[in-house]
């Protein structure tokens, strides 16, 4: 038995496994594309304001209600919809600012355009972020919230 396309296909597998990170454009690609938080929240997750990702991972230990199971569920969706959404313009726009710079074509001004652009686009994304922790606080008890920063190990000081 000829092992040697097996052979050619694990060596592959494994040289683009181990690609390393720093190759994509931008770096924080997969976490946009996929509309994950990446500490976008964190200033609100430190200060009492729980996330309703981190809600639902402790739906038990926080004795959460149907209803407020369902808020923080619809709240998560909402946020990976827009979050994903943002993530994939964000992408585009990064890669357009890559393809600047290769074809050698940026002027200052433009750089500028592209860059107030980009930021924009991340700051909305950083806020759909913040809005969720902002409304998932309004769906708890406030002995939950205690509790869920206690059992994130944050200690909120009143």
């Amino acid at each position: 038995m000829n092992n040697r396309p097996f052979l050619a296909l694990f060596a592959l597998l494994l040289l683009t496994s181990s690609a390393p990170a720093q190759g994509k454009i931008p770096p924080d690609r997969d976490g946009l594309l996929a509309g994950e938080g990446m500490g976008l929240a964190s200033v609100a997750e430190k200060n009492g304001f729980p996330g309703p990702k981190h809600v639902l991972d402790l739906v038990v230990e926080l004795k959460l209600t149907s209803i407020q199971s369902e808020a923080a569920r619809k709240l998560m969706e909402n946020v990976g919809v827009s979050a994903k959404a943002l993530g994939s313009e964000i992408v585009r726009k990064e890669e357009e600012l890559n393809a600047l710079f290769k074809s050698d074509s940026l002027s200052p001004q433009s750089l500028e355009s592209k860059l107030r652009e980009i930021g924009k686009l991340r700051a909305d994304l950083r806020g759909i972020h913040l809005q969720a922790h902002l409304r998932m606080k309004w769906v708890l008890r406030p002995e939950q919230t205690e509790l869920y920063s206690k059992l994130r190990g944050y200690e909120i000081k009143h």
